[in-house]
């Protein structure tokens, strides 16, 4: 299993944890400082290129630099534009999606896989709010395989019945499952949502994830007219587990169904949880063809680039 930190997009931070004008944001072996300027977050490098101290525990912002708590010194934000002598830090991708804060690391080429699309998207139609956060004593890429293990449904969280389950490769190269989880009812009947109306009728929810890399992946589900996003991360600790984030998000209007869906979110997790914290890594996985999706996906996290914990420029 993937324990290392890889390439890629991370759910690194949900935003009431970036509170502070800078914060240590560190994903697994990797050393980073969030920045919070008056206009924007910036995510970077945290080791100071003088004597590697750690600039999200004491650093300061000045003058657009950071000041390194050990010896003062003033490092530059990002790689500078024109010559000069000033040390600097690498700045590395971020986006915001209402409470979810995602950061790309990448050592080589582009490995969006598509998701700055999907967040912007998001961000116009079902802006994402903090579902929950919880420490996992199980290596991060446990967390996205999730959504490509069909009998893990049935079997723990006791979905009824689930039809159509099939993986395929999107256009961005992302990784993605589709399937349908017919129930008897909604479960917005009655509840005074816009499903109340519609209780009588078949409740057909789609089932369409899709992986943007070994730490992201962003579920809609739903019929169309009452479709609902719940993106899942999860981020290395650096000690062989892991921090799990779930966000969700729903269309103006429906944000009555929001305390079901963390609720949701809360005890499919803590159910995962139960299992992934007692698994035997050193078992060597004896796949059979109803695990083809988890295939897929263990090869689909084997084209992401391990990184190291980062030098200084």
């Amino acid at each position: 299993m993937t324990v290392n930190v890889h390439s890629g997009w991370y759910l690194a931070a949900f935003a009431s944890e970036l509170d502070g004008e800078v914060t240590a944001l560190d994903i697994g072996g990797r050393r980073l400082v969030a920045v919070r300027t008056e206009d924007r977050l910036r995510v970077l490098d945290a080791d100071c290129p003088h004597r590697g101290a750690h600039l999200g525990y004491g650093g300061r912002l000045e003058g657009g630099c950071l000041v390194c708590p050990f010896h003062g010194r003033r490092i530059g934000l990002g790689q500078p534009s024109g010559e000069g002598s000033r040390p600097w830090v690498r700045e590395h991708e971020v986006v915001a999606c209402g409470d979810a804060v995602f950061v790309r690391l990448t050592d080589g080429p582009d490995d969006d896989r598509g998701l700055r699309t999907v967040l912007k998207e998001l961000a116009g139609s079902m802006p994402l709010v903090k579902a929950v956060e919880r420490p996992v004593a199980a290596a991060a890429d446990l967390i996205v395989e999730n959504a490509f293990d069909t009998d893990h449904f049935t079997a723990l969280h006791k979905v009824h019945r689930i039809r159509g389950m099939r993986h395929s490769t999107g256009v961005h190269g992302e990784l993605v499952m589709d399937g349908e989880f017919p129930m008897s009812a909604s479960p917005w009947a009655g509840r005074g949502g816009a499903g109340a109306a519609g209780a009588a009728k078949p409740y057909v929810p789609r089932f369409h994830a899709r992986a943007y890399s070994p730490g992201v992946v962003v579920t809609e589900f739903g019929p169309a007219d009452e479709v609902h996003v719940i993106v899942t991360g999860a981020v290395p600790d650096g000690r062989g587990g892991c921090v799990a984030r779930v966000a969700v998000g729903v269309r103006e209007g429906r944000e009555n169904q929001l305390p079901m869906l963390v609720a949701g979110s809360e005890r499919a997790l803590t159910e995962d949880i139960a299992v992934w914290e007692h698994l035997n890594p050193r078992v060597t996985p004896r796949y059979d063809a109803a695990d083809a999706a988890v295939v897929a996906y263990r090869e689909f996290c084997a084209g992401f680039a391990e990184l190291g914990e980062g030098e200084a420029p």
